[in-house]
């Protein structure tokens, strides 16, 4: 007979790593830019293969989380959103509603294929990547859907008496969920938002100061206005 090979028992190795799991994905951001959530129904990424309609997902740079047909959230902030995408290397963003700047924004994207969207944007946490993102509602569809999210955010005692509230008592923040479905019209079709309640509570939670931190940058937004992108730098930049 011939050297068997013995199956070796790999689970008998030292530890492969020295600190937490959490530690090693702070270390593995490529940045500190916010996430964006999003919810993909056609388009390059889906052209290439990259994701498949009726999907959520987090994109960075080529690369997209695929996070499936629901994710579920805890939301934390929301803010006002008007942002100019035409030119792609001139991005304009503006965060106040009463700006001529957001005023303008609104304006231009009633016009087919503008590259312009306002909205509300969401600081959520996503449960599967334990991560802050951004969700923005942007489009007619999703700033429809958007107002069913506003209840599932912390209602203060406060909050209750400047809205004149009866029947509501205060709490924190709520899960939600967010699912899809297809509208179907003779020429063209597309996915948008279905938002739910959680049935599921989170196992895991962000920290009071990892909420605190987040919080307080997003409701203080640093890119407002004109952000100038060089093409070749942005690609250097994405492949560090």
């Amino acid at each position: 007979m011939g050297n068997e090979l013995v199956p070796v028992d790999y689970t008998q190795l030292p530890a492969v790593s020295m600190g937490s799991d959490d530690s090693f994905a702070e270390l593995a951001k490529g940045s500190d830019f916010l996430g964006r959530l999003q919810l993909y129904s056609k388009g390059a990424a889906i052209s290439k293969g990259k994701i498949k309609p009726g999907t959520w997902g987090i994109p960075d740079g080529e690369d997209i989380t695929d996070l499936g047909k629901s994710v579920d959230c805890i939301p934390y902030a929301r803010r006002p959103k008007a942002i100019d995408l035409s030119d792609v290397e001139a991005i304009i963003t503006d965060y106040d509603m009463e700006s001529g700047e957001f005023q303008r924004i609104i304006t231009a994207s009633m016009q087919a294929d503008s590259g312009c969207m306002y909205g509300t944007s969401f600081l959520v946490y996503e449960r599967t990547t334990g991560r802050f993102l951004e969700y923005f509602c942007g489009t007619k569809s999703t700033r429809t859907e958007s107002k069913k999210i506003f209840p599932f955010l912390t209602l203060r005692e406060e909050d209750i008496a400047a809205r004149k509230l009866e029947g509501v008592e205060p709490h924190g923040p709520l899960a939600f969920t967010l699912e899809n479905r297809l509208i179907e019209k003779p020429r063209f079709s597309w996915h948008v938002p279905v938002v739910i309640r959680c049935s599921t509570p989170f196992t895991r939670e962000p920290t009071l100061e990892q909420i605190t931190f987040e919080m307080n940058r997003f409701l203080n937004p640093t890119d407002a206005g004109v952000e100038k992108v060089n093409e070749k730098e942005a690609s250097q930049e994405r492949a560090r």
